[in-house]
């Protein structure tokens, strides 16, 4: 009998199927890789932070103010204020419908705003001041008279950049600055180019851009903020959009709708990296960063694939990592925001009805683990998978572990069924289970579902496949 062992579980989804970084996988989804002990277990899961219901359009931008409250703008043009004990309530409505940007952004008069533009105005409200936001909405900033005009577009997305706050424009950057000005048209692109989404890098203004056009080569343009008007470099994206950027370990950007992620650094090849699972894209605010790792908000990756991926690492000696951290079903994810200790996602449910706020909480999750496919080295005959033996750490009462096999990348997974009888290993302070299989071929591929109990999670040191 030949013996096939996984005793590694930290190198994340692998770019290949049968082959990848030591303890990568082909696919996983609620598992924590970034443990200081390389073993298999569940994340947080995500709990109900605002349920269905309330919102009439999915929030777009979530932004953590310095009055120490979120505010959620949103399709349709509502703006929420959440509290930092998690209590919601609608602070404005704007009469000209989906908010396509917002951020807040400190002047040199002493004061803080918050902006947020419509299709073709840029709002103004001075946080905190008046509690009622209509009493001090659109007053004027020094000089600058508000609601200043920007042109029509899908995104007006926002990025304090050397000191000054950018806006995309359609073809062009407008631009509040420090001094409460306020610029129109402060960059101007190559035309066809709409700018989407905006990341600061090294001091430059890195503007991610979709084609008037939908030509299948998007750019990225980089501009020092200093020369008016003109880009100092620029980049071509074999892709139709570059949607959403964030700069972590590295600066990285998503692009199209097949998940891709590819590092936009200008100084080097934009270098395509890594794709989520199933495809997917991300909105220009549904990202952000995390103990250091690059956190996505991917939708339309298909059932149990879609929600929120991270790139990268916690550890200076550990490989760079895509995981799927937090799995969420839905139609879209709008903004997902670090906002103190909690992770705020907004969503759209899968049937494009109702929209919510989700955050991870307190309860672990049910955790996925997939092997990349399992070839026996010796030969290219087949093999009989005679049985699987799974190595944990005590088992927490409540919980459970489910072993699933496949042979020769066919049908579906089948359960296997326990040593003993069963199809599940709960056996509270259990170590070990033995599950039977006997099926034969050439490529085996194993699944594992953890199933947890409250704040408590299987642990999976090592998985051993029996051939013979």
């Amino acid at each position: 009998m030949n013996l096939f062992r996984i005793k590694s579980f930290k190198g994340g989804i692998s770019d290949w199927e049968n082959t990848g970084v030591e303890g990568s996988f082909k696919f996983g989804s609620n598992i924590d890789i970034h443990r200081d002990t390389d073993s298999l277990t569940c994340n947080q899961a995500l709990s109900t932070d605002l349920a269905e219901g309330t919102l009439n359009g999915l929030p777009l931008f979530i932004v953590p103010s310095s009055d120490g409250n979120t505010y959620l703008f949103c399709e349709g043009g509502r703006i929420y204020k959440r509290t930092s004990a998690g209590a919601y309530s609608l602070v404005y409505t704007d009469a000209g419908g989906t908010i396509k940007g917002a951020a807040e952004f400190a002047q040199n008069n002493g004061k803080t705003y918050m902006f947020w533009a419509t299709n073709t105005s840029l709002h103004s409200k001075e946080i905190p001041g008046n509690a009622t936001w209509s009493v001090d909405l659109d007053a004027t900033i020094t000089a600058e008279t508000y609601p200043n005009t920007l042109t029509a577009a899908t995104w007006h997305t926002m990025k304090q950049i050397n000191g000054n706050l950018l806006i995309a424009n359609a073809a062009t950057l407008a631009m509040v600055g420090y001094d409460t000005s306020y610029t129109a048209a402060a960059l101007t692109l190559i035309p066809g180019n709409l700018a989407k989404c905006l990341m600061e890098h090294k001091g430059y203004a890195y503007v991610g851009c979709t084609k008037s056009d939908s030509a299948s080569n998007a750019e990225m343009f980089v501009w020092d903020t200093a020369q008016s008007l003109n880009w100092n470099a620029k980049n071509t994206i074999p892709s139709s959009a570059i949607n959403a950027m964030i700069n972590a370990e590295y600066p990285l950007m998503q692009v199209g709708t097949s998940g891709q992620l590819l590092l936009a650094d200008i100084s080097n090849y934009t270098m395509p990296l890594v794709s989520f699972s199933g495809g997917g894209s991300v909105n220009p605010d549904a990202v952000d960063i995390d103990a250091g790792l690059a956190l996505f908000g991917s939708f339309g990756n298909g059932t149990g694939k879609t929600g929120v991926y991270s790139y990268g690492r916690k550890k200076k000696n550990a490989n760079v990592t895509l995981n799927l951290e937090y799995a969420l079903d839905c139609g879209e994810i709008g903004s997902i925001k670090k906002v103190g200790t909690d992770l705020l996602i907004s969503y759209e449910n899968a049937a494009g009805d109702a929209w919510g706020v989700k955050k991870v909480g307190t309860t672990k999750a049910t955790g996925t683990y997939q092997s990349i496919d399992l070839v026996f080295p010796v030969s290219l005959r087949e093999q009989v998978l005679a049985k699987i033996r799974i190595i944990t750490a005590s088992l927490p009462a409540g919980t459970s572990i489910a072993c699933y096999r496949r042979m020769d990348k066919s049908g579906s997974f089948v359960l296997c069924n326990l040593e003993g009888g069963g199809t599940s290993f709960s056996t509270t302070g259990g170590q070990e289970a033995w599950f039977l299989v006997g099926d034969k071929g050439k490529i085996a591929e194993l699944q594992l579902i953890l199933t947890s109990s409250a704040n408590t999670a299987p642990e999976v040191y090592e998985c051993q496949l029996y051939f013979e």
